[in-house]
């Protein structure tokens, strides 16, 4: 069983991609925790400390859930599907990916926690840039890696928040049609 620091952590995390940032109460994280309110605080003595480790902590389980795909996959088909896979696993939950949520929420966060929410983009962007660095041979767009990175992943953030609103995948799977047709 993980320690409290960490169950604390998961419950956020999903309470988060549920409700949103602004909604999560320590009160209602230590009920399903099991412990008293101080025993948050006592890990995490304020909202802004817990919301940089959550994202921190998802930054690292994505950056792991890449290094995955890396070693699985050769292609770059291979490796779009995969990435776009991560985003519909999400979806099939009923969430939202917590830095998309963190992001639309931004204006609640810490200078520090809004530094770990550019790291999570930055790290998806730059795994993204690479691969298409180093598959261009099987790219069928002009564009530049960089701007390939930069619209997959915000084309996929905004599929995951529509298709929500919707209760479908509809968006997230006309989106990875889209990006079919750029790299297949």
């Amino acid at each position: 069983m993980a320690d409290k620091r960490t169950q604390i952590e998961e419950v956020a995390t999903q309470a988060i991609k549920r409700e949103g940032f602004r909604s999560m109460s320590f009160r209602t994280l230590a009920d399903e925790v099991g412990v008293k309110s101080s025993s948050v605080h006592y890990h995490f003595p304020t909202k802004d400390d817990l919301a940089e480790a959550v994202i921190r902590s998802y930054t690292r389980a994505f950056s792991d859930a890449l290094d995955g795909i890396d070693r699985r996959e050769s292609s770059l088909v291979e490796k779009i599907d995969a990435f776009n896979e991560l985003f519909a696993d999400v979806v099939s939950h009923d969430d939202i990916c917590l830095c998309g949520m963190m992001a639309a929420e931004v204006s609640s966060l810490n200078d520090s926690a809004k530094a770990a929410l550019k790291g999570f983009f930055s790290t998806s962007e730059e795994w993204l840039k690479s691969v298409f660095q180093s598959h261009a041979e099987e790219l069928k767009s002009p564009l530049s890696a960089e701007e390939l990175a930069r619209i997959f992943l915000a084309g996929l953030e905004g599929a995951t928040l529509i298709d929500r609103v919707e209760s479908g995948s509809d968006r997230l799977a006309a989106y990875r049609a889209l990006t079919r047709a750029l790299v297949a």
